[in-house]
């Protein structure tokens, strides 16, 4: 489906399509327990939900097992990690994982229906040649895999947008959440409620990013991350339940954002489920971001070739 809307824009012809590899195990140790991954490849194979050490891992509730799972799971992570190694060898200044970002996966845990977290194994992909990552995130819940991961270091410092309320998952991301040990002060949480409108999320976006790209220097390599909810605070939910979300004007500048006349994305208008790498080249001080984009697109079965 993401594909197809892609195509149906336009926006291939301002793309390079990458076909994305499936991740190892090994790769994926990297991050996560042996144990968690060799019990989420033996449940996989058949679908068995009622493994009595499933609720240890995390799955069950909002992370069901289903036959395949595994293997899905592990052509998320291997498609991130393409678009990590695409930046590497600068191939391009940004890529995307349209069906990445899943920033909620512990390292033995899943959580919030994400069973590996690729956005982690993407940032220590780019942590072999960058000493420095930045991660940004504006999923409407709080990055807490991301910002747990690398909670304890100065080399990756991690940023969230999010709704934060008693109550609302995954109830972390507080004001106060900084880091640990020698990464105290390297994650940022900016917390928001209910309400929020579009132009006033805009502007303290662009206020805490310019900010923080200036007191982060020396990073590498930047990552970004949406999705589909976007930053509707207005918890309508889904794209489709405000009436502008079709309005021409707004596609006309999601299609413009992604051929890189615009230097960002209105927020109102990233609306993709995405994984986005972006190069320091990228970042212009004075002109904010010029995106020259390549995209890793999973074998979904519409029109994918």
């Amino acid at each position: 489906m993401v594909h197809s809307l892609i195509e149906a824009y336009g926006l291939l012809d301002h793309m390079s399509t990458v076909k994305p590899r499936v991740a190892t195990m090994e790769e994926m140790s990297k991050f996560h327990t042996d144990s968690y991954l060799e019990h989420l490849h033996k449940i996989s194979q058949d679908g068995d939900n009622d493994d009595p050490q499933s609720a240890d891992y995390g799955l069950g509730y909002d992370c069901p097992v289903t036959e395949g799972i595994y293997d899905y799971a592990a052509s998320v992570g291997g498609a991130t990690l393409t678009a990590a190694q695409c930046l590497l060898d600068q191939k391009c200044d940004v890529a995307i994982n349209w069906a990445g970002g899943w920033h909620h996966a512990k390292k033995d845990e899943a959580s919030g229906f994400c069973y590996v977290n690729d956005a982690v194994l993407g940032i220590l992909k780019l942590r072999e040649k960058y000493e420095r990552v930045l991660y940004v995130d504006v999923d409407l819940h709080h990055g807490d895999g991301v910002e747990e991961a690398f909670s304890f270091t100065s080399k990756v410092m991690t940023v969230s947008l999010h709704k934060f309320s008693p109550g609302f998952f995954p109830g972390t991301g507080d004001l106060c959440d900084t880091g640990l040990g020698k990464g105290r002060w390297y994650a940022v949480n900016v917390p928001l409620e209910d309400g929020i409108k579009d132009d006033r999320y805009y502007q303290v976006f662009t206020r805490y990013s310019s900010f923080i790209v200036c007191l982060f220097r020396g990073l590498r390599v930047m990552v970004k991350f949406f999705t589909e909810y976007g930053p509707d605070y207005t918890l309508e939910i889904s794209p489709s339940c405000r009436p502008d979300r079709n309005d021409s004007r707004h596609l006309e500048q999601v299609t413009r954002t992604i051929k890189g006349v615009y230097g960002w994305c209105e927020p109102a208008q990233c609306v993709f489920v995405c994984f986005c790498i972006v190069r320091p080249s990228a970042w212009d001080e004075e002109n904010g971001w010029n995106l020259k984009i390549s995209t890793m697109l999973q074998p979904l079965g519409v029109g994918y070739k």
